[in-house]
């Protein structure tokens, strides 16, 4: 069975950046599961996948305009301690949620200032061409009620390093 709108895919993927630095790779028995064409995945990694089948392999390579997005330096901003959590230590390298776990964006802590801390809310990737690795586990017909159900499973970064 071909890849289609509403196939349900399960995929094991490697996620490389250009230089090939390790970025991401699907846990051993815990691939990426998704719905096609539900907007679980980027536009043009969807695109690629169209039509591919079980146990085809595709390596995709995409500009940051076609992942992430560009870097904006207009997204880094001093936080107050006022606005930051209360009662939590903060520290470089967190991650904060506005809204709790069900926010729709996350700020990066790169930096402590005297009255807060420096945010950057680009995410991790932006900017950056990576390149995605996967090899087709299964295609199977989805339905167009459970779409939104999906058990996928979020993809876990590797720690970047400067």
């Amino acid at each position: 069975m071909q890849i289609h709108a509403l196939s349900e895919v399960r995929a094991a993927y490697t996620l490389t950046e250009e230089g090939g630095q390790l970025i991401a790779t699907s846990p051993p028995g815990r691939p990426l599961r998704y719905v096609h064409g539900s907007g679980q995945m980027l536009p043009a990694l969807e695109q690629a996948l169209l039509g591919k089948r079980e146990g085809d392999r595709v390596t995709v390579t995409l500009a940051p305009e076609q992942a992430y997005g560009p870097y904006r330096p207009e997204l880094v901003f001093e936080a107050v301690r006022e606005n930051l959590p209360p009662g939590q230590a903060i520290r470089i390298g967190m991650t904060l949620t506005p809204g709790g776990q069900r926010g729709k964006f996350s700020l990066k802590v790169v930096e402590l200032t005297e009255r807060g801390a420096m945010l950057d809310g680009n995410h991790p990737l932006a900017g950056k061409t990576v390149t995605w690795q996967l090899e087709i586990l299964s295609v199977q017909t989805g339905s167009t009620t459970d779409h939104g159900n999906i058990d996928h499973h979020p993809i876990r970064w590797v720690e970047l390093h400067d």
